[in-house]
């Protein structure tokens, strides 16, 4: 799998209002012991623990409307219920290591901006990421 099929698949997961199928998706594309960091959740480790952290954000970010709403893909990203998640950069590789940087549109016009980096592993499925959010020292294009 191409890191780009890789994180396809990812975006794929967070639009997935089923958590089974958001498992498998999940499945496709981290390892079972996949590490999930981010500076407000502190560190996930697994599958299931990632995709129950997606779906709790599917609901704080657009409500009732995160249920089941069909979703628009793009070459850059993707929209449904109400929030949309586009990227910003290319997805840069370095020795198995990757960053790209996204935007997050939200229902109330509100953006959250961010640098996923993570590394995959030898089969090229992801075994970290890393959530960096934007800041105003670190700021994200279009955020």
């Amino acid at each position: 799998m191409t890191p780009e099929e890789c994180l396809a698949i990812y975006g794929d997961a967070w639009f997935e209002a089923d958590p089974g199928h958001r498992v498998e998706l999940l499945r496709r594309c981290c390892t079972e012991d996949v590490l999930f960091v981010d500076p407000r959740l502190g560190r996930l480790r697994g599958i299931a623990a990632v995709s129950d952290m997606i779906g709790e954000y599917r609901g704080l970010m657009a409500g009732a409307e995160a249920r089941a709403t069909p979703t628009e893909v793009t070459a850059t990203g993707r929209s449904g219920g109400g929030v949309g998640v586009e990227l910003v950069t290319g997805v840069e590789q370095l020795h198995g290591f990757f960053r790209y940087s996204f935007v997050w549109s939200l229902p109330d016009g509100s953006k959250l901006g961010g640098t996923d980096f993570g590394e995959f592993a030898a089969d090229g499925r992801m075994r970290l990421i890393t959530v960096f959010p934007s800041t105003t020292d670190f700021p994200v294009r279009g955020a």
